[in-house]
């Protein structure tokens, strides 16, 4: 190890500081970006009408600078005081937040415009989060750091919190439906429904709202369609209009099942049953009347307000930590030596970061292309699988098919990759930032630990990845459909109360009988409630009651193994002396793994169904618990040497 990393780094453990003065207020504001890009962005994309394809693929790439984040810790490491990285991000990130909400009134160009910034913006954030987490590491001794790591956790959460709850609200109120009013005159009536009535119940008037997707009274009883089925409003849509028999949604239009004197009317004139007449006849026009029902604020005007609400609680969240986040004795300055080399290693960051991506989009059209030939095997039920016959690029309709598109993604990309992976190798060669990433993985018992990293967080991943939209799809599509105040309440709220009871027990837990002992208990506590989702996948409850408790439990048990998670990350980071930059790739691969869990996700959820991917999970829980018979532990660790 060469002498200017010993002043990096020294050995000796770090004077711990009091955590309660910066770590709520430093993990509160890590938290705050993140959210809005990996949860917020899926979100408001499908209000604005963005396919659920677009939206799957641009944001699983928007948050590779998160997953990556081990490739950047070495940058941020020899560079500058974990301090000064913490407070110039913050303030970049403020700004970011503050210009992001104009973007998404940019009419047919907001989606690229996002994406090009939410990008930018991840970036910026994982750089901060990198110096937030080497600070918190310097500032703290291992037993604070062991002892505190719940509360960290919490913060982080809490962050969380403020955001995916308070948003959603305000979106949700600022888009609510007004009321529709159904009134009939004459003999005619329309028939109702709720969910345990056995009979239809015929009236002549009623109020209707939207509730998880269908017209409902204020007794839960569903407006229904000539076939009995009770009549949806598909989540994208901002107006539809009620008249003449039929709910007009855009360019569509369903029948409601009108009765007079005992008889049926149908939109079908040659039906078969002897019950049926043709609709609509003269009298049910004078004698049906509808509404029209459009939100209160458009979906664009009103995640404005919104996320520039985010950005001033950020600002106001961000202002103290100039005062209150201190000098750590072990946070300081790179040498002249390592800071000369900046240049040359954020030359070999975009390197990295540009082969990754390259790989990245290589393999994927490796995938689809293959994926599109399974799909001769079963061809209705792999349908989801199968390339267009003319793709779309950000948006816009292009002449190539799916194939020849892929075909094309892949012939360029993979020389690209070729070519970086031949400058790294010679770049980092000899380079202090080379020898960050090779004493990292030089580490004994290395291959149990990046198992552990890929398989133990993997199969909860999934359905935390599949929940977001599982709780928002149309009711037709397998989802609950929730609306965003419900979203809100269920994901942020009651979700969040989860994971941060989760979270504190999981350290108490940690703490008290160590990971060695009650890691398998902790594990299995974080798995079992996987089977929660997959029984609300198969009954699709309507009762928020259900709902909540399904959600509470899961982030519950998540938070639980979470926190042991991070506990074990930590005691692996002590290695070396490149204690920073080993915590970042060690965060970094898992978050990297998280995110081929919610693809591996999205990839069955294209094919199949919600049920299978939650089934899917429940396997993958197998591997993660068996890589506990395997990894190194505590003392084990401790007296290793890089």
């Amino acid at each position: 190890m060469s002498a200017e990393s010993e002043v990096l780094q020294p050995k000796t453990a770090p004077t711990s500081l009091n955590p309660w003065k910066f770590v709520p207020l430093l993990y509160v504001l890590q938290a705050i970006p993140g959210v809005v890009v990996q949860d917020l962005a899926a979100i408001f994309f499908q209000d604005l009408g963005i396919s659920e394809g677009l939206i799957l693929t641009w944001t699983s790439v928007i948050v590779l600078p998160w997953s990556l984040q081990f490739l950047l810790g070495p940058l941020v490491d020899l560079s500058a005081k974990k301090r000064k990285w913490i407070l110039m991000g913050q303030i970049v990130l403020t700004i970011c937040l503050t210009i992001a909400p104009f973007l998404l009134l940019q009419g047919a160009a907001a989606f690229q415009a996002s994406l090009i910034f939410l990008a930018a913006m991840a970036f910026v954030s994982a750089m901060t989060n990198i110096a937030t987490d080497g600070f918190y590491l310097l500032a703290c001794s291992r037993d604070v750091q062991a002892k505190f790591v719940g509360v960290q956790t919490a913060f982080f959460k809490v962050g969380k919190l403020i955001c995916i709850s308070l948003v959603p609200f305000i979106v949700g109120n600022l888009m609510q439906f007004n009321n529709v009013k159904v009134e009939t005159g004459g003999n005619l009536y329309f028939a109702i429904k709720g969910s345990g009535d056995k009979e239809l119940r015929y009236i002549k008037q009623a109020d209707f709202h939207l509730e998880q997707g269908e017209l409902v009274t204020s007794k839960k009883e569903k407006l229904l369609d000539t076939q009995g089925k009770p009549i949806a409003i598909p989540g994208v849509e901002n107006t539809f209009n009620i008249q003449n028999g039929k709910v007009e949604i855009g360019k569509d239009s369903v029948p409601i099942a009108l009765y007079q004197m005992g008889k049926v009317i149908s939109d079908n004139p040659n039906d078969s049953s002897a019950k049926l007449t043709s609709f609509p006849t003269k009298d049910s026009r004078d004698t049906f009347r509808g509404s029209q029902a459009t939100r209160k604020v458009s979906a664009p005007y009103a995640w404005f307000i919104a996320l520039l609400s985010v950005a001033i609680i950020y600002l106001i969240f961000m202002l103290p930590t100039f005062k209150l986040v201190p000098e750590a004795e072990q946070d300081v300055d790179p040498t002249p030596e390592q800071k000369g080399q900046f240049v040359a290693n954020l030359a070999r960051t975009m390197g990295i970061l540009a082969f990754y991506g390259s790989a990245y989009f290589a393999l994927s059209s490796a995938w689809k292309v293959g994926a599109n030939l399974l799909t001769n095997l079963n061809p209705k039920g792999l349908a989801g699988w199968v390339l267009t016959d003319k793709v779309k690029f950000l948006g816009y309709q292009t002449e190539l098919s799916g194939v020849a598109a892929e075909a094309i993604q892949f012939a360029t990309c993979l020389p690209i990759a070729a070519a970086l992976w031949i400058y790294l190798r010679k770049s980092l060669k000899g380079s202090e930032m080379g020898e960050t990433f090779s004493s990292f993985f030089r580490q004994s018992g290395i291959v149990p630990i990046l198992f552990f990293m890929t398989f133990y967080r993997f199969s909860e991943a999934m359905v935390s990845s599949a929940s977001k939209v599982f709780l928002k799809a149309d009711l037709d599509k397998g989802g609950l459909a929730l609306n965003n105040i419900q979203f809100g309440l269920i994901k942020g709220t009651i979700g969040m109360l989860g994971i941060l009871a989760g979270g504190i027990v999981g350290g108490i837990l940690a703490g008290k009988i160590g990971l060695k002992k009650g890691f398998w208990i902790i594990a299995i506590l974080m798995h079992l409630p996987i089977l929660f989702y997959v029984f609300a996948s198969f009954a699709q409850p309507s009762n928020m009651i259900v709902i909540a408790v399904i959600e509470f439990v899961d982030q519950f048990g998540y938070g639980i193994g979470l926190s042991a998670y991070f506990v074990y990350l930590m005691s692996v980071a002590q290695r070396g002396n490149h204690r920073t930059a080993h915590y970042a790739i060690g965060s970094g691969l898992g978050s990297t793994f998280i995110a081929l869990a919610g693809i591996t996700g999205g990839v069955i959820l294209t094919a199949t169904s919600y049920k299978i991917v939650f089934l899917s999970a429940v396997l993958f829980a197998i591997p993660g618990l068996l890589t506990l018979r395997f990894i190194p532990h505590d003392d084990e660790i401790h007296n290793s040497s890089s």
